[in-house]
């Protein structure tokens, strides 16, 4: 062992670079070390026929004489010593191979320095350093042009060395087999670093590999960094795409590249892809076919337009996350990019963002598209459902497979964050190449916004799900629980930024001529946005395009599922009918397809449930619609202020313009994002989310006309009714609690509520007279959440104190509604129970086709189920009409007035007759409860309305005035009814009894009042209700003469005058005070005629 700091450094150059200036001790090394026979004559030239001492100054002299050496061009020397050096040589070394081996030398020198030299290690250090320094300048330089030295290729021409040499000490692939030749007697353990095998390529060491890779960036900063770096990265994500070759290894993917990939598999299939499509396009039918034969159909993109994605599924799913190669993969790329030079470099290649990639193809042609789509989605890696949810009757199974890609999709996605936030932190332009590759995906997939679009024109939901993911991660570190950065957000941005284009996008409340005006009046940025700026925007449009439009996709294949499943169950129900027909081969093959299909939609789901349900995936993403949902109310805030100062609601009636021209996509995602979690995840909202939802909510509920679209107000209230809903023993859902101490839906939530029911009367959709009973169904159940907090009964009563013209029209809202609803309903249910009676009369059935039976069978099924629909609705809003009806006070008084009480009095005397009087035979079923038909229950719910009511003298009379279906025996039924099925307690039959006969006496006194008046002049007549008026009025444009509470009814439903259709306020009418009079005038003089009669 030397200690000797000149001895060392002598033995540690020629060990290093196995290299010797004298021939006898190369061929005592056993020509481990290579004698370098021109060189030594040349420094014997220099210094007197003497050799100096050798040292690293002489290291760049003997590292290029060493890979100078090539033994085809010396074979005619006559030099023995020379001749014998050549032959010494290894077979099958490149010069890529002897400079890694070399390296692997150095650092083994290196680890055993100071026990070597001990206080003179940091001289010998400066000596290995130096050397490491020449090896990775010759090793970058051999990788951008392996011509500049013999020894170019080996396995007999297979092998070239290029830029994807480089490729197995990325991948980590280890070498193996005979020791290294190279290695000196002096050097660590002779054979400890191996000699690569045949066909394969010697590697830096996994340890070292980050040392090289910076200072080879270092290196070569500015002369050429990207061509060494580029052949391997592409070749990465070319295996990550298309998978590895047969053999597996990076080796064999590297035989035959060069430094410009000519040869790799993919410029071959892109060459075959260009020359197919040339042929195509000059209509050259037998090259088409000669191409398609020679290489088969190429892959989707090729050189064909639409690149690699456009073509539909491709060929191969490439490496997924069930596999295990992509992780050395993405683990490579992960490592090269946390070089700062490197990820500088590496956003500034033309393959970054391809400038002709499309929409589907960015992700397969862009450097990094292959390794963001290593994801669960099915459109990504059919396998991955196939092989974890093919089965999804074991559940353990199950949850172990979901568990198992979760952790997965975690690893990946932790990796997709460090690429990068390696490239984004590297320089500025590194930063602008990714934001700019961020809004390339956006740009080009835009098509993902829209409701239809065909999967082959945009980039798949793993694809897109990744890209946001990793942006999300981004937007992280400024969305804090305070909202302290929230500020730095331009909230101009979209009206300046040339990132992405938004021109053709809704607005939340503007039009596209006003949002273009807008645009134009804004000018350019005077300064470049702030980074927050541009990641907030570019992560919400991400949202947009990839979270959200996955989950509309994931929404959309649950639907077809259920119409699957109901479609087979209706087959099934119909099986006698077909099981006897030429036909029944199709029904039966039909049942078969759709339990397939079924499978494999669920497998599908569960591997979208894997990425979109993960909890630190659905937290973060709470995060981002949580700091959103603040901002929205923030920009809407005329002071811009919130939530450092809470909005003051209601909001103005001028809406900021920075508001009404916000894409309207921001709001509706937001929206549906809620939506889906309270659905299929109700429990994942953290408390801090819980406060900003209910103050969006309440917000733009109560400012209803800062949103134009009708189905986005809509959402809001459904996020509201999904997270009320029982879950588990919380019988208020997750947000009832805190809905019932929120001190801004203690103030506004109640009024807003109520107007909003106003409001979906019309929506502007061809659906609208259904879309309502859904809107107010949502709505109802939030009413039932909050109906019992005291501070929400004030709100009401207040509403119906000063907004009385307003509460009366919201009762009025919910009468129609139940009036209809109920109706229909029992209409459907006769009818379906004469179907029943009909079928049962088998003699006569069983004539019937077996066409006609599917049909009338279709058509009972079809009555069941909207008799059902119309009862969930009707039995929820006679719920709420109880509520509302048993308070006291002019919220009771509303139900008083007479436009209201005039019908629906008549409407539950009417249901009342339907239920327990004679046409209750019509309504028996085989099986009620198919069609959500509960009679006592109903019974029970109509009485409660009675007995709520029954203490009010309006209410009576308006009973007693009801000619069609009010009967005293239906009562008295009822009452016994009551009593058997014990639907309401003794005091309550009482009192309903007590009502009967109220009403039988009104009847008797006006009966004889109707009679004492006698014919009743037509000019005192209604014209609507041929009644009596008391209280005529003159419509100001047809000049009919009308009673005012007829007119005020009809108001309620139909705001235009009922004689000529002209729009109508109550206000606009006119007391017609002479004739008042004369009607007060005759019927008192009728009334005196009629006195001295009965005394005369």
């Amino acid at each position: 062992m030397t200690t000797d700091i000149q001895g060392w450094t002598s033995e540690t150059v020629k060990g290093v670079l196995g290299a010797a200036l004298d021939f006898q001790e190369a061929e005592q090394s056993q020509w481990k070390l290579i004698y370098l026979k021109e060189l030594a004559d040349e420094l014997k030239d220099e210094n007197a026929n003497s050799l100096p001492p050798i040292d690293v100054s002489l290291a760049d002299r003997i590292l290029l004489a060493r890979l100078s050496l090539d033994p085809q061009a010396d074979v005619m020397s006559d030099d023995g010593e020379k001749l014998q050096a050549l032959a010494s040589l290894p077979d099958d070394v490149t010069s890529w191979d002897y400079l890694c081996l070399a390296y692997r030398r150095c650092r083994a020198e290196e680890s055993r320095i100071k026990k070597v030299l001990g206080s003179k290690a940091p001289q010998g250090q400066a000596v290995l350093d130096e050397l490491r320094r020449l090896l990775t300048s010759y090793m970058g330089l051999v990788l951008q042009d392996a011509s500049i030295f013999p020894g170019t290729s080996k396995n007999g021409g297979k092998m070239t060395v290029s830029g994807l040499t480089l490729l197995p000490s990325l991948l980590k692939e280890s070498t193996a087999a005979s020791g290294d030749p190279y290695t000196s007697s002096n050097s660590s353990s002779s054979g400890a670093y191996q000699f690569p095998r045949k066909g394969e390529w010697a590697t830096i060491d996994s340890v070292d590999l980050p040392l090289f890779l910076s200072e080879l960036a270092e290196r070569f900063q500015d002369e050429g960094l990207e061509e060494i770096i580029e052949p391997p990265l592409h070749e990465i994500s070319r295996h990550v795409r298309n998978g590895r070759d047969a053999d597996g290894s990076a080796q064999a993917t590297t035989q035959s590249g060069s430094a410009n990939g000519q040869n790799s598999a993919a410029e071959a299939e892109a060459a075959r892809g260009r020359a197919l499509q040339e042929a195509a396009a000059a209509g050259n039918v037998q090259a088409v076919l000669a191409q398609l034969l020679a290489g088969g159909a190429p892959a989707a993109g090729g050189g064909l337009p639409g690149g690699r994605g456009a073509a539909g599924p491709s060929r191969n799913e490439g490496m997924t996350i069930e596999g295990m190669d992509w992780r050395s993969h993405l683990t490579a790329v992960v490592e090269t990019l946390e070089v700062k030079p490197i990820a500088a470099k590496v956003p500034g290649l033309p393959e970054f963002t391809p400038a002709s990639a499309t929409g589907p193809s960015i992700e397969n042609d862009s450097l990094l598209g292959p390794l963001l789509r290593l994801s669960s989605f099915i459109d990504v890696a059919p396998s991955v459902a196939q092989t974890y949810f093919s089965d999804l009757s074991q559940a353990a199974n199950v949850n172990a497979g979901i568990t198992t890609l979760r952790g997965t999709l975690q690893l990946v996605h932790q990796l997709h964050f460090r690429m990068f936030n390696a490239m984004v932190r590297a320089s500025p332009d590194s930063r602008e190449g990714v934001l700019a590759f961020w809004s390339k995906i956006c740009e080009l997939n835009k098509r993902r916004g829209v409701v239809r679009v065909r999967k082959s024109e945009v980039a798949t939901d793993g694809f897109m799900v990744n890209a946001f993911e990793t942006a999300l991660r981004f937007a992280e570190p400024f969305m804090d629980p305070k909202y302290t950065k929230i500020d730095r957000i331009d909230l101009e941005y979209h009206r300046r930024q040339k990132r992405f284009d938004v021109s053709d996008l809704t607005r939340l409340s503007a039009t596209e001529q006003e949002a273009a005006k807008w645009a134009e009046e804004g000018g350019e940025f005077t300064s470049t946005p702030n980074f927050i700026t541009e990641s907030f925007y570019l992560t919400v449009r991400l949202a947009s395009l990839g979270v959200n439009k996955a989950l509309r996709t994931f929404n959309d294949k649950a639907d077809e599922r259920q119409r699957l499943k109901r479609r087979a169950a209706e087959i099934e129900q119909d099986r006698a009918s077909w099981s006897t027909t030429p036909q029944a081969p199709q029904f039966e093959a039909f049942l078969k397809k759709v339990k397939v299909d079924c499978d494999n939609i669920n497998a599908g789901l569960v591997a979208a449930e894997v990425q979109l349900l993960e909890p630190d995936f659905t937290y973060r993403l709470l995060t981002l619609i949580s700091f959103v949902m603040t901002w929205l109310v923030r920009v809407a805030d005329p002071i811009h202020q919130h939530p450092q100062k809470q909005v003051s609601l209601p909001l103005p009636k001028e809406v900021p313009d920075v508001f009404r021209m916000l894409p309207e996509h921001i709001f509706e995602d937001v929206c549906e994002t809620l939506i889906f979690l309270g659905r299929y995840k109700p429990d994942s909202l953290p408390e801090a989310v819980k406060n900003d939802l209910i103050t969006f909510c309440t917000t733009f509920l109560s400012s209803g006309w800062y949103i134009k679209n009708p189905f986005l107000k809509a959402k809001l209230a459904e996020i509201l009714f999904f997270f009320v809903l029982p879950y588990g023993s919380n019988q208020t859902g997750f947000l009832g609690e805190l809905l019932n101490f929120h001190k801004l839906a203690i103030n506004h939530l109640v009024p807003a509520i109520m107007s909003f029911w106003v409001e979906a009367e019309s929506t502007g959709s061809h659906t609208q007279f259904y879309d309502k009973f859904t809107i107010r169904s949502h709505l109802a159940r939030v009413f039932k959440v909050i109906w019992r907090n005291p501070q929400h009964k004030e709100r009401i009563h207040a509403q119906a104190d000063t907004n009385k013209d307003g509460f009366i029209i919201f009762v009025n809202r919910l009468l129609n509604d139940v009036t209809f609803l109920l109706d229909d309903a029992l209409e459907r249910l006769s009818a379906l129970h004469k179907q029943q009676v009909e079928m049962a009369d088998e003699a006569t059935y069983s004539q019937k086709s077996a066409e006609d039976r599917q049909e009338f069978e279709g058509h009972m099924r079809q009555n069941e189920s909207h008799a059902r629909s119309m009862l969930g609705y009707g039995n929820e809003f006679l719920e709420t009409l109880i509520d509302f009806s048993g308070e006291s006070g002019r919220v009771r008084d509303a139900f008083m007035q007479p436009e209201i009480v005039s019908r629906l009095a008549p409407m539950l005397d009417y249901t009342l007759d339907m239920l327990v009087g004679p046409k209750a035979q019509d309504l028996k079923l085989k099986d009620p409860k198919k069609a959500g038909f509960d009679i006592k229950h109903l019974i029970r719910q109509l009485l409660s309305v009675f007995l709520s009511l029954s203490s009010r003298p309006e209410f009576v009379q308006a009973i007693a005035r009801d000619e069609r279906s009010y009967r005293r025996e239906i009562f008295e039924k009822a009452a016994r009814l009551s009593q058997r099925y014990m639907l309401k307690s003794p005091p309550e039959i009482e009192v309903l009894l007590g009502l009967v006969d109220q009403v039988e006496k009104i009847k008797q006194m006006e009966a004889e009042e109707e009679e004492d008046l006698g014919e009743i002049p037509d000019d005192f007549c209604d014209p609507l209700m041929a009644t009596l008026m008391t209280e005529p009025v003159i419509l100001p444009s047809s000049k009919a003469v009308i009673d005012l509470s007829t007119i005020k009814s009809h108001l309620l439903s139909d705001a235009t005058d009922p004689f000529n259709r002209v729009p109508l306020k109550i206000e606009e009418v006119q007391p017609a005070t002479d004739l008042k009079a004369q009607i007060d005038a005759w019927v008192a003089e009728r009334k005196r005629a009629k006195g001295k009669t009965a005394t005369s």
